[in-house]
């Protein structure tokens, strides 16, 4: 049974399909202010990525270090563009499937990478993210583009 337009459940998974949808777009445009607007103060950030990866895993407590890890990103990779391939709502949580595309900054090198995005919801902001990626499109060169730093 499909759900009504007009049920307030179906417009509240609308409205989260578009705000992740909006998320994706706005990093990949480099609007990084405008995307942490949907984000809580104190939203905290999983990164799920292995230790032999361009980024390494861990957590980031707050919309300022989050904000600094996607500046100190851009530093060396430039985002190229994206698309999503696909947004589940469950209630308060979303997931995004997309694919990206970055350069690398000083070798010029190209690679798409998939990535997935769990996020949990409250009070129309996003208070915590799961980030999984896939960096093998890097190849060979991703332990020499590796990002070392003491948070992620």
């Amino acid at each position: 049974m499909q759900p009504k337009i007009d049920d307030p459940d179906e417009e509240h998974r609308r409205e989260l399909r578009r705000n992740v949808f909006e998320i994706t777009r706005l990093r990949m445009a480099g609007r990084i202010d405008e995307m942490l607007r949907y984000f809580a103060p104190d939203v905290v950030v999983r990164y799920h990525a292995t230790k032999e990866g361009l980024f390494l895993p861990g957590v980031l407590h707050g919309r300022a270090a989050f904000k600094e890890n996607i500046r100190l990103t851009d530093v060396n990779y430039e985002p190229l563009g994206g698309e999503v391939l696909d947004i589940l709502v469950d209630g308060s949580k979303t997931a995004v499937r997309w694919r990206n595309s970055w350069r690398h900054r000083n070798s010029g090198r190209t690679a798409t990478m998939d990535m997935a995005h769990f996020l949990s919801w409250r009070n129309g902001k996003v208070v915590e993210v799961f980030e999984y990626l896939d960096y093998h499109g890097w190849g060979r060169s991703a332990d020499e583009a590796l990002i070392e730093r003491d948070e992620p």
